[in-house]
């Protein structure tokens, strides 16, 4: 059975996130959907991890931007493996689960990696099952300028009723919230929009039984992918659009 959920950043609760490791658990648990985090190195090449510097992570310190690709693969993630790029991913993930792939973008912070990340898309052949989503609504915006045709996503950390017509404007169709925003009503008027709803994260049991009572057609993001799953399989009120 596939597993209607989003693997955030693959499975973290028991791999490196961001990892190739923890992708291939998402593939593995048959979920549908992974999302990943991209950032810029220093030469330009879009490389994986979620925070701007690699000290959480990796043994090394400082930002990504500051490095080249060659310099950040010196660094090990966890003793076990390397930051991995964009292309690796993709190519990984190809023809297995759908990716949201995150821009990390900050105002102009990485200049460029939009144009960088619809190069490693088409030169990966991986179009069709990739959404770019991000928290910077203005580097939303600039891809869908410069390609028609990917899905789109915004991500938020509370409730914008207003965004609305900014996302028909340019044809997004996926809002991610943090699940304490969510309400009954706000699910409503995506719902009227064609919007999917993103909520996040849902990891506890408390939050996917309150999924599978008011919120059973969302996409949710989890980092506990074994529990998920298992609840999942459980409830077939959740078994939509698979």
């Amino acid at each position: 059975m596939k597993i209607r959920g989003i693997a955030h950043r693959g499975y973290p609760v028991k791999y490196p996130e961001n990892t190739l490791s923890s992708f291939q658990a998402a593939v593995d648990l048959s979920f549908t959907h992974l999302e990943l985090d991209v950032h810029l190195s220093k030469d330009g090449i879009p490389v994986l991890m979620h925070d701007y510097a690699i000290e959480r992570m990796s043994d090394g310190k400082g930002n990504i931007r500051d490095y080249t690709l060659d310099e950040l693969k010196r660094f090990s993630i966890k003793g076990i493996e390397t930051i991995p790029t964009l292309e690796e991913a993709l190519i990984l993930l190809k023809g297995k689960i759908s990716i949201l792939v995150e821009l990390k973008q900050s105002g102009d912070l990485y200049p460029g990696l939009e144009e960088k990340v619809l190069e490693i898309i088409h030169k990966t052949d991986t179009l069709d099952q990739s959404r770019i989503i991000g928290f910077d609504h203005f580097s939303i915006a600039k891809t869908r300028q410069l390609n028609k045709d990917i899905k789109l996503g915004l991500c938020c950390s509370g409730s914008m009723p207003y965004v609305f017509p900014f996302m028909e404007e340019i044809d997004c169709d996926f809002l991610g919230v943090q699940l304490r925003f969510m309400t009954p009503k706000y699910a409503v008027m995506m719902q009227e929009r064609g919007i999917i709803s993103g909520p996040w994260p849902v990891d506890t049991l408390a939050d996917m039984e309150l999924i599978a009572s008011k919120y059973p057609t969302d996409l949710i993001t989890t980092n506990e992918l074994e529990r998920w799953a298992e609840f999942y399989q459980n409830h077939t009120e959740l078994h939509v659009g698979v």
